[in-house]
């Protein structure tokens, strides 16, 4: 269930030592937080935005949940992964070859982000969830350290966009060759759906709670108002509060600042590079298919429309909304976005912040057109009768989404709610 937050005029006078004060990092809103029992939730009363949860068992399970998957992805490397059958030959792919083949194919860059997106990143957030947890039982050391580099690397796991885009090639292939799923693929499955429920069942406050004590602010704070209107700011990482004139989080030592450094300009000059980007990005070609000696080249264009036309509506309408609509809506509405902050408090939309967590959450799925790519070439290895090939638009279509996406984390959504006079002091 919820827990609603309340404002300082309904703080009752016996306010006991259980509630704390919580500043939003989307709204800069200064707020009560109650004491929260298992399963509860409490979210922004002004913006919506998540701020802190409880759930049982908060060792256990996260760890239960963690070691599984990691025992799971070391199935998922272990076993075959997927067979395909074409006019009497056969090929069969693990889950390793979605990258160790294109490093032979001479595309290492593109084999270090895939292996980076679907291996040693998910795998690093497992370890360090059941690092960080058993370290509440052990007193390990490091664990401020790994709970910054863990949730620095969530936004990079990428394995249930890799599930999807299986799912793409598995639809692209199956009308013209025979496709046998392995016992890897079935863990890869399991390795997805607990890797999500492990993140699921951690709250990034609650963590930092177990690591250390929340220090209590130097200065007076009131529910009600911002941070910025009581000197004070958020540490971003610990989610703690700090006085303006501190330099640092006295929990996690972070460098804090009262907003994100050069926030719209850094923001602005990713979304400039990935705009230019997008242009060559979709007219080179993301895929090479040599059949019979004969070679086609493919742009995500051209392949959405012979998607289209061999009748796979669904997988059409996923890559045209993936890799055509997302990146440009998301270009567009970050550089609206950093245009609002520009406005007077009083033109700006309330619901921009809500708009800004969609783009924030949507935007890595572009990155699924890349993915089929590394799965089409690891799989369709038949020699002279057809082989898959990445093309150099794939490596440029990857840099874009990963531009949009630095864009968005390099964005501050509390310049949309901060009067226009303080930004500017």
């Amino acid at each position: 269930m919820t827990t609603a937050l309340v404002t300082e005029s309904a703080i009752p006078r016996s306010l006991t030592p259980e509630v704390e004060l919580v500043l939003c990092r989307h709204c800069d809103l200064v707020q009560q937080l109650p004491l929260l029992h298992a399963g509860d939730e409490a979210c922004c009363t002004r913006c919506g935005n998540h701020l802190d949860a409880r759930h049982p068992d908060p060792v256990l399970r996260p760890v239960m949940y963690a070691g599984s998957a990691l025992f799971m992805l070391l199935l998922a490397n272990l076993f075959p992964f997927v067979s395909m059958y074409a006019a009497g030959n056969s090929n069969q792919m693990s889950f390793f070859d979605t990258s160790s083949v294109l490093f032979e194919q001479h595309q290492q860059w593109l084999a270090l982000l895939v292996w980076l997106f679907i291996q040693a990143v998910p795998a690093a957030c497992m370890v360090a969830i059941i690092y960080l947890k058993l370290g509440m039982l052990y007193q390990l050391p490091a664990r401020v350290w790994v709970a910054r580099v863990l949730y620095m690397l969530k936004p990079w796991s990428m394995v249930d966009i890799f599930l999807m885009g299986l799912i793409i090639s598995f639809v692209k292939l199956v009308a013209d060759a025979e496709i046998s799923l392995g016992a890897s693929f079935w863990a890869f499955c399991l390795f997805c759906l607990l890797h999500l429920r492990a993140f699921q069942v951690i709250d990034r406050r609650e963590l930092w709670s177990r690591i250390a004590p929340c220090p209590v602010p130097q200065v007076a704070a009131h529910a009600g108002k911002t941070g910025l209107a009581q000197n004070l700011k958020l540490c971003k990482v610990c989610t703690a509060l700090v006085p303006v004139t501190q330099t640092q989080c006295s929990r996690c030592h972070t460098k804090v600042h009262l907003r994100q450094r050069n926030s719209v300009q850094n923001t602005l000059a990713l979304l400039l590079a990935a705009t230019v980007l997008y242009i060559p990005a979709n007219l080179m070609p993301i895929m090479r298919t040599v059949s019979f000696g004969e070679e086609i080249n493919s742009t995500i264009i051209s392949g959405l429309i012979l998607m289209w036309q061999d009748g796979a509506y669904p997988v059409a309408l996923i890559i045209l909304v993936a890799s055509v609509i997302v990146p440009v809506v998301k270009i567009l509405i970050m550089f609206w976005l950093c245009y609002l902050t520009r406005l007077p408090q009083g033109q700006r939309q309330h619901y921009s912040t809500q708009i800004f967590r969609w783009v924030d959450w949507v935007g890595r799925w572009s990155m699924v057109d890349v993915l089929v790519v590394a799965i089409m070439a690891a799989l369709v290895r038949f020699d002279l009768l057809m082989s898959v090939y990445p093309g150099v638009g794939a490596l440029v279509f990857a840099a874009v989404v990963i531009l949009t996406m630095l864009a968005a984390l390099s964005f501050d959504p509390r310049l949309l709610w901060d009067p226009l006079s303080e930004k500017e002091k």
